[in-house]
């Protein structure tokens, strides 16, 4: 994998996720989950779920808009892990029932991922 696509050093058992699941925000994420079959999301998140732990250590050595490319890749990663965490573990299913009907959700304004706090 080029090092436009690749994940840091320790983490090339997800590259097969990256160009699928390494989304540019919020919005592009639960449109992803909830286009994807159930198949897709469990394997997915028990892919990634072994190794979460490992990844948050690696980015807690950066501040948000200070990581290198590749840590953007798997910090983005990581916030898919999160949108289909619920799907998998609660409702085995990437449609969230019982919830705010996600048509009525409307993204006022997008902060980027990755971009520093303040």
């Amino acid at each position: 994998m080029d090092n436009t696509t690749s994940l840091p050093a320790g983490f090339e058992s997800l590259d097969t996720f990256v160009a699928e699941r390494v989304l540019p925000d919020a919005a592009a994420r639960m449109a992803k989950r909830q286009s994807s079959t159930y198949e897709e999301i469990h394997r997915f998140y028990h892919a990634v779920i072994p190794i979460g732990e490992k990844a948050l250590d690696y980015l807690q050595a950066f501040q948000l808009g200070a990581l290198p490319p590749e840590g953007e890749r798997l910090l983005k990663l990581m916030l898919s892990l999160a949108e289909v965490g619920p799907a998998v573990e609660w409702y085995k299913d990437p449609k969230v029932y019982d919830g705010f009907e996600v048509g009525r959700i409307r993204y006022v304004k997008q902060i980027p991922d990755t971009s520093a706090q303040r």
